[in-house]
C-alpha cells in the first residue's frame, strides 16, 4: 500500500510535462492528398477483382463437383 502511495505521489507531484513536439497544419492536407488515392486505389482494385475472384470460384466448384454451382442472385436464368 505504501508502494502504491509513493507511485501516485510521484505521478502527481510530476505534473504534466511540456509537448516537445509540433505537427504542421498542413501536415493534414499532406497526409489526406497521401492516403485517398491510395485508399481509392484498394477499394477500386477490390472491387475489378472481386467479379474475377467470384467467377474463378464458381469454375473451381463445378470442377470439383461436377455440378453447376448454387445460383446466387446476379446468375442468369437457364445458365
Amino acid at each position: 500500500m505504501r508502494l502504491l502511495a509513493r507511485v501516485l505521489f510521484f505521478v502527481l507531484a510530476a505534473g504534466p510535462l511540456p509537448a516537445l513536439a509540433y505537427i504542421d497544419p498542413n501536415a493534414g492536407g499532406l497526409l489526406f492528398q497521401l492516403l485517398a488515392p491510395l485508399f481509392v486505389a484498394i477499394v477500386g482494385g477490390w472491387l475489378f477483382l472481386r467479379r474475377w475472384i467470384a467467377d474463378a470460384a464458381r469454375r473451381l466448384w463445378r470442377r470439383i463437383t461436377g455440378r453447376a454451382s448454387p445460383s446466387g442472385p446476379n446468375d442468369e436464368v437457364g445458365e
